[in-house]
This record gives structure tokens, sequence and C-alpha cells, in this order.
């Protein structure tokens, strides 16, 4: 692995887009015979983005392309992918979130992953790096595996200083081998904001690739996917409850049934049933969701 594509989406978060990319250039190379080139879509900031990275990084390898303001981050993550394969010449696509701070190891561990899904495997596979929140005191994304096939609850798999094998993925610091994508392609279009990462990571699982998780954690990144509070949207007005069930930044309906479709297909109807009862009887599903979980 030689020369890695660098895949990102941004809307406004220009500071924490300038600290992500700064510690990706500030990671340590040394000894390593790998080059990188960066392709962000910028999906219609109003906060000076492409000015500001311009400014920052006047020498750095990135391109810069303009989304239409309504790619989200599946659709602005394709965009980048396919910018990067239109270029082709790439070992490896990194999936990187700009809120994430990536750790000066990252280079070293993902050479070593592709290293050792090739003698082990093979064939490159999906490397996924692991990250913890601020105060280092809990793992805020990375692999895990589906330990209930019926309510698909799931389990993070913990560094523990050796490769270990998993299901899916969240795309947050995630390098995907050319191997896979030669195969699986990239992100199906399908999803509006979120799920494509889950999709497919599950799918190679599936496929045979291996999909595991680095030996020690890549990067720092808060999760701030807070769970809104039930009695609000209880609350709300029926014609809201719908709107923010189908929303690509509220409930994700649409997502959540285009998974099940391409991953679980007999969970499709029980999460339709699920989806629409929340809406219509939120007090009676928030009851039953509580009691099963």
């Amino acid at each position: 692995m030689k020369h890695i594509a660098v895949l990102m989406t941004v809307f406004n978060r220009i500071e924490k887009t300038i600290s992500c990319l700064q510690s990706l250039f500030d990671a340590s190379l040394e000894g390593l015979d790998i080059s990188f080139s960066i392709f962000l879509t910028d999906d219609g900031s109003t906060d000076g983005t492409r000015e500001r990275l311009l400014a920052t990084f006047p020498d750095a390898n990135i391109q810069i392309l303009a989304g239409n303001g309504q790619l989200f981050w599946n659709g602005g993550m394709n965009h980048s992918w396919r910018a990067a394969i239109a270029k082709g010449g790439f070992d490896a696509y990194l999936w990187l979130n700009n809120d994430s701070i990536v750790l000066p190891n990252i280079w070293q561990e993902l050479k070593a992953a592709d290293d050792y899904s090739k003698q082990k495997f093979g064939k490159g596979g999906i490397y996924v790096g692991s990250t913890y929140n601020k105060e280092k005191t809990a793992l805020s994304y990375g692999g895990f595996n589906y330990i209930n096939k019926w309510t698909l609850k799931d389990q993070f798999v913990l560094p523990n200083g050796e490769f270990q094998n998993c299901q899916a993925a969240h795309g947050n610091i995630t390098c995907v081998s050319q191997d896979v994508v030669l195969k699986e392609g990239i992100f199906c279009d399908g999803y509006q904001h979120s799920g494509g990462d889950h999709d497919y990571s599950y799918r190679a699982y599936k496929h045979g690739f291996p999909v595991f998780i680095l030996r020690t954690y890549l990067g720092i990144c808060e999760n701030d996917h807070v769970k809104g509070d039930d009695t609000i949207f209880r609350e709300l007005p029926l014609k809201q409850r719908f709107r923010y069930l189908r929303s690509p930044l509220g409930f994700n309906l649409h997502n959540s049934l285009l998974f099940q479709r391409r991953c679980f297909p007999y969970r499709f109807v029980p999460v339709w049933l699920a989806g629409y009862t929340r809406a219509l009887f939120p007090v009676f599903y928030y009851k039953l969701y509580n009691f099963l979980r």
C-alpha cells in the first residue's frame, strides 16, 4: 500500500476541518513508502471553507470539490470517492470525518494492517480505526459485531494490541483496500445521509473480505449523535413527527429501511411498522421499546 486517497465531505465546521487535516499532515510517514492525496467535497459551506483551506494549506495535495448543498454525508463521500477513482493510481481509500483528530500512528498502523491482511487472507480488506472521546474515557466509533440478529443490538470491538475481526464499521477513520473497491464499488447511492458505512463494511464482510479493527486507537472523535428527548418528540404535532421520521438528519426511516432490505431483509416489515408506530403512537412505541430493551 503506497498511494492512498483520503476521502472527506464537509459542510461548514471549518475549524474542525483544519484541525483534522493538520493532525493528518502531522502524522509521521518516517520509514514508510506512502503518499496520500485528499479529495474533499465542500457541500455548500457558507463559512468560507474553500478559501480558508487554500490559505491554510497552500502547498498541500487537496482537491476541493463542489457539492450541490444536498449531498449530506453519504452523497458527499461518494462525490469525493468518484473523483479519486477517476484520477486513479490508488491502493486504498481512507474515509475520514472532519470532526476526527488523527493520532500520529495512523500511517504505520494502516501499513501494518494492509501487510497483515494480504499475508493472512491473500487480499486487502477494510481496516477500521477506533476513536475515543476527548476525555479518553470511552470508545466513540470503530468496528462492531451484531450480537442479536433480530434487534441488531451491536457491540464494539475494543483495541487490545492485536488485529481483531469485526462485522461492520463506522466511517470516521476507516481504510478500504483497492481489492474491496474493485468488487464492492463505492457507497450505495440510495442512502441520503448516514448508513452507507455500515452497509458497505457489513456487505464486504458477508462477501468474504477481511474486516478488522486496528491494534490501537487511531483518533479522537466525540460521539455527538445525542439521542433526542423522547418527551419532546411525543409532544410534537403529528405532521412534525412524520417530518422528523423521514428527515435525513432525524430518524431517517428511508435509510433504515434501505439498510434492512440490503443487509437484513427479514427485518424490513418489522422496521417499517415500528417506524410508523413511532410517529402515530409514540407513547405506546416508547413504552414497548423500553420494555424490550
